[in-house]
């Protein structure tokens, strides 16, 4: 049987293991709201290790909110190019500047209130709460289910809102009220390090005693999951389209697959479409007519979140003047300075790579 969960003890245990080991992250030095509010953005759905130099790169252009708030979208998506899930930095850059004009210049240290900021959601504004102004919450990402889920033996699926809310209301009583903050970081830390999904290392746990799946070994089936359905497959068609050196771009519009990014002329082909032809409509979108017919240079495959993707990569010359706004033409040395995704970059090393042969 595992020892009574006492609040106390459970918190000391790990708090004294989260002293000895925690880690040396960047966003831990000199932590305030503003470093804690862009760091756990930025580790929303990506590992500590991707983080980690785009962190270094983003505070030494935007060392402060103000300086955030005062640059151009596409600065900040120039700096957030290949850490993916760009709505992330979109709205990193609408709080900004929402809190510099609106709200003094000053995160809020409600939770609340910092839930109304743009992207802002439950877990985050218990992060920046906690970590930032040592408010007593415990915010419930991944790492900190899976931890709350074994030691209090639940088989429910945690993904599920309610299974979540649940284990965030019984671990909400185990926050150490000293060091609130130390406290959210050092679950999120337990889960990391010791409590695995995958074959956790529980000896080197500070709070095994406490875990009622350990003792019923039952690590390995909690915490449950509820089947993710299949991703859906989409195939794309991208033309490379070249003029005196530059290379054509576009912005992909909002609400669309990676926003705000630029990319080579792309569109999705419909069912039973060939991809030469959603090549032409790609270009003809810009105003721009193929003089005879695109030559495809490479295939490539990319997995984003919710879909995989299949794109297929052409070159083209082409006729007429662009008729959109959102489009450019690019010099190679101008690529690293302006906002293209993984996959963007992916598309032009493709079609790059066919202009050498």
């Amino acid at each position: 049987m595992p020892a009574a969960l006492s609040a106390l003890a459970f918190a000391r245990a790990l708090l004294a293991w989260y002293d000895r080991e925690k880690r040396d992250l960047p966003w831990r030095h000199k932590p305030n709201a503003y470093r804690t509010l862009v760091s756990e953005l930025m580790l929303q759905q990506t590992v500590v290790a991707a983080v980690v130099p785009y962190f270094a790169r983003f505070m030494a252009r935007f060392p402060t909110l103000q300086a955030l708030a005062a640059a151009r979208e596409d600065e900040v998506l120039t700096l957030w190019s290949g850490l993916g899930y760009y709505s992330r930095a979109r709205n990193l850059h609408r709080t900004a500047r929402l809190v510099v004009d609106e709200l003094g210049g000053k995160l809020p240290s409600d939770e609340a209130e910092l839930r109304q900021l743009p992207g802002v959601g439950a877990y985050t504004a218990a992060a920046v709460a906690a970590i930032a102004f040592s408010r007593r919450t415990l915010p419930v990402d991944g790492n900190v289910a899976r931890v709350l889920a074994r030691i209090l033996s639940e088989r429910r699926p945690i993904d599920r809102p309610a299974v979540r809310a649940g284990l965030r209301a019984q671990g909400q009583p185990l926050v150490s009220a000293r060091r609130p903050g130390d406290f959210a970081q050092a679950m999120m830390e337990l889960g990391a390090l010791c409590c695995l999904p995958r074959n956790p290392r529980c000896p080197q746990c500070p709070v095994a005693r406490f875990c009622r799946a350990r003792a019923a070994r039952a690590t390995s089936s909690i915490p449950a999951r509820t089947k993710r359905p299949a991703k859906r497959h989409i195939h794309l068609a991208g033309v490379a389209v070249e003029r005196q050196g530059r290379l054509l771009l576009v912005r992909r519009p909002a609400g669309t697959l990676l926003a705000g990014t630029w990319v080579l002329p792309l569109q999705e082909m419909r069912d039973g479409e060939a991809a030469t032809r959603a090549a032409r409509r790609a270009l003809a979108d810009l105003g721009l007519r193929v003089e005879g017919t695109p030559k495809l240079v490479g295939e490539l495959r990319h997995v984003f979140t919710h879909r995989d993707a299949t794109a297929s990569v052409f070159r083209a010359r082409v006729r007429g003047r662009i008729a959109v706004a959102d489009a450019r033409w690019v010099r190679g040395d101008e690529l690293a300075s302006i906002p293209l995704s993984t996959f963007g970059r992916k598309m032009i090393a493709c079609a790059q790579a066919s202009a050498t042969v």
